[in-house]
């Protein structure tokens, strides 16, 4: 029998965090899954942890050499036996009923595009659980409260159609944010779905701060967040959005550029990234955060604030927006 939801794993140099991915997902309550590790060419114990697994029914793949993050994601696309794919990052982990209920909305609404579940992000200890939205609702209205801050996705939390992520072209080679990529398209196919019971787990920041996306220039960031957005406020006029829509999208976009630019300047510099280096990247970011004092404030406590003390600020944020949000810290 062909499984239902396909939870693909790729994973990299990671044999100490894979586990309790690999074991999230064997802990699943529903019998209709599929579970494939990908190994992209680790050169540390990951090929042991995974032959650990040998009699648990998972299907396995090891390249050689590394590949490209966009290429080796296309892979495990076109290798899902499921209906439904999960691309779940080998260092987050799932809540044994996620599969069951993600597949039971599916199955109460068959139009919808994609659903995703309420996630817990991790910064160290601290679990600030994502915004969420209705059981239901349009692309329109999901994709205009992602941009105004009230949605937040996490691809370990987001359930797609195979079928619709092998339809839509190949994420470029150097695509650096691959599930925006996807799902801003795939949010006009039709209405998404939210369980909002926290089902994943995205870690975002841990005491070694090794999460590839925060490596990344924050110009190289603004420019791919804004084709992103410009896409989606493309495809919205195509679709015949009002006028009024299309003016609160295009603000609520720039603003979302903004924010999330800056935020990119303190996670380079959590990375490791110099603050001589972050004042040249803020010359040529500053088009694209000039628009928001918010924005402004974290980019120059990037670049003036040692990296001991920016961490510490970043946390206290984590443990207001915990409060905030009504979770428990650990």
């Amino acid at each position: 029998m062909c499984p239902r939801l396909t939870i693909a794993i790729p994973t990299i140099n990671r044999a100490a965090l894979l586990p309790l991915a690999i074991e999230s997902a064997l802990a699943q309550t529903s019998q209709e899954i599929e579970i494939i590790v990908s190994d992209n060419g680790s050169t540390d114990e990951t090929p042991e942890v995974i032959a650990r697994y040998a009699d648990r029914g998972l299907r396995t793949f090891r390249h050689p050499s590394t590949i490209n993050a966009a290429r080796h994601g296309q892979f495990l696309i076109e290798q899902a036996r499921g209906e439904f794919f999960l691309c779940l990052s080998d260092d987050d982990f799932l809540e044994p009923e996620f599969a069951a209920d993600v597949l039971t909305l599916f199955d109460w609404h068959p139009e919808l595009s994609f659903v995703y579940t309420g996630c817990a992000v991790h910064y160290e200890d601290c679990q600030v659980p994502a915004v969420v939205g209705p059981s239901l609702e349009s692309g329109a209205a999901f994709l205009a409260a992602y941009y105004s801050g009230k949605r937040e996705v996490s691809w370990c939390a987001c359930v797609t159609r195979q079928r619709d992520l092998l339809e839509l072209q190949p994420q470029p080679d150097d695509c650096i944010i691959g599930d925006m990529f996807f799902w801003t398209k795939i949010a006009f196919r039709g209405p998404i779905g939210c369980v909002p019971r926290i089902l994943s787990h995205y870690i975002l920041l841990r005491p070694v701060n090794d999460n590839m996306s925060h490596g990344t220039p924050p110009l190289a960031w603004a420019r791919e967040l804004r084709s992103l957005a410009d896409d989606v406020i493309r495809t919205s006029e195509q679709a015949g959005a009002s006028d009024n829509y299309l003016a609160r999208l295009r603000a609520d976009c720039r603003r979302h550029t903004a924010r999330s630019t800056a935020n990119q300047f303190i996670w380079t510099r959590l990375r490791g990234a110099s603050p001589l280096q972050a004042w040249r990247w803020s010359a040529d970011c500053f088009s694209y955060v000039s628009g928001s004092l918010t924005a402004l404030s974290r980019v120059i406590a990037a670049l003036i604030l040692p990296r001991a003390l920016l961490r510490s600020l970043l946390l206290n944020s984590a443990a207001r927006m915990a409060a905030a949000r009504g979770t428990n810290n650990n």
